[in-house]
């Protein structure tokens, strides 16, 4: 296994605190002792500082969801591809013991201190939006249905997020997916029209 670069380990340090503390929930020398990297390095990669610093932490999360979302849409049903996804949050907060939330979500409480931040954490947002609706839609549910069950998905999976954490409970990813399945799928697997 390749040994991550002072830049990645900055990036991914940054992902791991916005989903344990959020954007405000930690400073520079949390940052720094958590990835292992001296204060000096830290200016050469990011000259701006934390805002910079998150704005790129959010890009790179943002990515790696939809990079995933759109991996499991390449090899399953929609409705398949989303209990994955639930599945994966499921196992990701009883790892963790509930402390790892969505970067995501963390960088867009941000958005008066850190707009760059929560810009790009919308970006991500759209773009999974728009790969569920587009999966959707090729599953034969038309372009506005399929684009207004892409945002409710990628709502609902975030309120499970939430609601999971604060009631340190799995039970709202199984609650989200059986209300996704009942509002945008048949029992046959077709998309509802």
């Amino acid at each position: 296994m390749a040994t991550l670069s002072v830049h990645d380990r900055l990036v991914s340090s940054a992902v791991t605190l916005l989903r344990t503390h959020g954007a405000d929930g930690f400073g520079m020398s949390a940052l720094l002792t958590h990835s292992n990297v001296a204060r000096r390095s830290m200016y050469q990669h990011f000259p701006s500082g934390k805002a910079e610093l998150l704005r790129e932490a959010t890009a790179a999360a943002g990515k790696g969801v939809c990079a995933y979302l759109k991996s499991v849409l390449a090899e399953h049903r929609a409705v398949d591809a989303l209990e994955l996804w639930a599945d994966q949050w499921k196992t990701s907060m009883i790892e963790s013991d509930f402390a790892l939330g969505c970067p995501l979500a963390a960088a867009s409480l941000s958005a008066q201190e850190y707009p760059e931040a929560a810009a790009e954490a919308a970006r991500a947002f759209e773009r999974a939006t728009s790969l569920i609706g587009d999966a959707l839609q090729r599953e034969g549910l038309d372009a506005e249905q399929a684009r207004l069950a892409g945002g409710s998905i990628v709502s609902g999976l975030e309120g499970a997020i939430l609601v999971a954490r604060a009631t340190r409970s799995v039970e709202p990813f199984d609650t989200f997916v059986a209300q996704a399945r009942a509002m945008w799928f048949r029992p046959q697997g077709r998309v509802s029209r």
